[in-house]
């Protein structure tokens, strides 16, 4: 998960001051200094290219992380409500997931495309009763659903091979390979972001700042020492207190 959600909200909503923009900027470098650390034990091509997919994932939280959850229901590209877009995305992590599964680990003489027996959903309603509660929930609720999808697709894909890379797989009626098909979970995730700012506007510099704080988070989160991103976490928080200062290390000009 990105950085704490309540502190990001109330910062990316916050009253814009160079003290503000200049701790978010400090909070960007550290995150930047802990993607770019060498991982304590090599990783694959599978687990590097879903990182892309986590930080499409935070790029996602920053757009909506403090909106009004009016805006799920009220807020609309086209047919599309922003609950609609959200239940969307998570169905569709879902499924491309054990699209993917399947791509990679089906024995030879299976038939190339999954089966729609081992879907677990249809594209644009999440299985139930797990994912109920965005039917109904708010903003954050949706994100932390949306979370746990990508927790779980991570954590299915973790042991896929790479030498399966380059073995034939469907995207719809497209045939691809494993590596691209695998791709297209980040790609589908940037492609919601765009949709989602359609709907709800543009941003402010402190929310763009905190954009590209969580998309940077999302490229080492799976792999960076928890204790790191622990004290990042505190410095967020203290960040979004307005009855403490902030932290010094934030502080830095540009």
């Amino acid at each position: 998960m990105p950085p704490p959600l309540d502190d990001l909200a109330i910062v990316a909503v916050g009253e814009p001051s160079l003290s503000r923009s200049h701790a978010l900027y400090g909070l960007l470098r550290r995150e930047q200094a802990i993607a770019t650390a060498e991982p304590s034990s090599p990783r694959s091509e599978v687990s590097r290219a879903l990182d892309f997919a986590q930080a499409a994932f935070g790029d996602l939280v920053g757009i909506l992380v403090g909106r009004e959850d009016s805006l799920l229901d009220s807020g609309r590209d086209g047919d599309w409500t922003l609950r609609d877009v959200l239940r969307h995305a998570i169905a569709v992590e879902i499924r491309y997931a054990a699209q993917v599964h399947y791509s990679a680990t089906r024995i030879e003489g299976d038939p190339v495309k999954i089966p729609p027996s081992l879907l677990p959903c249809d594209r644009l309603s999440p299985p139930e009763p797990e994912f109920a509660r965005a039917r109904y929930g708010g903003i954050r609720e949706l994100l932390e659903l949306l979370a746990a999808a990508r927790a779980a697709s991570d954590e299915g894909l973790a042991h896929v091979s790479d030498s399966s890379l380059g073995r034939p797989s469907f995207w719809g009626e497209r045939l691809l390979d494993v590596r691209m098909r695998l791709h297209q979970i980040a790609v589908h995730l940037t492609e919601t972001s765009i949709q989602i700012e359609k709907i709800v506007g543009g941003s402010g510099d402190l929310r763009a700042i905190v954009r590209h704080c969580c998309r940077t988070r999302g490229l080492h989160e799976r792999w960076s020492p928890a204790e790191e991103r622990a004290r990042l976490d505190g410095s967020y928080r203290a960040l979004s207190s307005q009855s403490r200062p902030v932290p010094e290390e934030g502080l830095e000009p540009s």
